[in-house]
């Protein structure tokens, strides 16, 4: 799976995936001492992003606190979710609890929509092979970020009115530490589907 960063003038900031993961992403950990970012699920499930941020987009994500995950598939949004940015190393110190509503991922497709109208690329945050140099450019493709058609599959969740994240068990407690008691194992995101699938 190949990832991108999107941003807006205002800090606001997405992952835009071209594939799915299986798990909804429940946190977004920033190092600001490395400028990397790693995907946190439930039970302790993480997955590193390989590709460090540069300087001037740390800056801007330290005052973020949430983050969009937005899935794309052959050009469809799958899905889209709004995640905690948490920090480690942080210059300024910012915290959040767990009563915080701020620490609680939920789905939000209309609003990872709004987003990808007002957003630009940024960089390339993940690659799954760095030494490709046909994949450094945006994932999109050609696809127009301000009219993402969205997958049969979530029209008809939308329309049925369902809108929550699946059902998982807590966010984060710490960065790092997941909300189980299990050991950390690192999440493989779901193969793109081909034409032979469907």
């Amino acid at each position: 799976m190949n990832i991108d960063l999107f941003l807006t003038g205002q800090s606001e900031a997405a992952l835009v995936c071209n594939g799915v993961f299986p798990e909804p992403v429940q946190g977004i950990i920033l190092d600001a001492q490395t400028r990397e970012l790693t995907l946190e699920f439930a039970e302790g499930a993480t997955f590193h992003l390989n590709i460090p941020m540069e300087d001037a987009y740390k800056e801007k994500l330290l005052f973020a606190h949430r983050m969009y995950v937005g899935y794309l598939e052959g050009g469809l949004l799958m899905d889209a979710f709004e995640a905690p940015l948490l920090y480690l190393n942080d210059p300024y110190g910012s915290r959040f609890g767990d009563a915080s509503p701020l620490a609680k991922a939920a789905r939000s497709v209309t609003a990872f929509e709004q987003f990808m109208k007002r957003c630009s690329f940024a960089q390339a945050v993940h690659r799954d092979n760095l030494g490709d140099e046909m994949t450094a450019r945006s994932i999109l493709n050609g696809v127009d970020p301000k009219r993402l058609t969205l997958s049969p599959a979530l029209q008809r969740q939308i329309q049925l009115g369902i809108t929550a994240a699946p059902k998982v068990s807590a966010g984060p407690q710490a960065p790092g530490l997941g909300s189980g008691s299990s050991p950390h194992r690192n999440i493989t995101p779901k193969p793109p589907k081909t034409q032979e699938d469907e």
